[in-house]
């Protein structure tokens, strides 16, 4: 699978569940990519967060993303890189996620993480072709 199918499926299906490690134990939570992009896949979340500190302290993630209806999964692995870019989380609020307009009206943007999933490994699964795999780099 080539990089553009994976931004473009990304963007088709752009909730993911992100897997973290926190104390050496597994965490997991549902997550909207924020920005997607050819430089990779943009998360926000609170910088007071325990995903955010978790990040900052292991930057490995592994990303799952499901569509139902075609019945294929994407799963992506790799390091988070922690932004800084205050222009792009005003991208973000203004067009992804608006719900976030009072909290940076309140905090400031400093309130808000960035973290993008630049490279990496995937690993496809298509059930409807009996369960096939595809492995690679993106």
């Amino acid at each position: 699978m080539e990089r553009k199918e994976i931004l473009d499926f990304v963007r088709r299906n752009p909730i993911s569940h992100m897997g973290t490690v926190e104390e050496g134990e597994p965490r997991v939570r549902a997550m909207q990519t924020a920005h997607i992009a050819d430089d990779g896949l943009t998360f926000c979340t609170g910088a007071h967060k325990p995903v955010c500190k978790q990040l900052l302290t292991n930057s490995g993630v592994e990303l799952s993303y499901w569509c139902a209806e075609d019945g294929i999964q994407i799963r992506l692995r790799g390091q988070m890189e922690h932004l800084e870019d205050v222009e792009l989380k005003k991208h973000i609020v203004e067009t992804t996620f608006t719900f976030l307009k009072p909290v940076v009206e309140e905090h400031g943007y400093e309130s808000l993480a960035l973290f993008r999933l630049a490279a990496g490994e995937y690993r496809t699964w298509d059930s409807s072709d009996g369960g096939s795999e595809e492995f690679g780099t993106f």
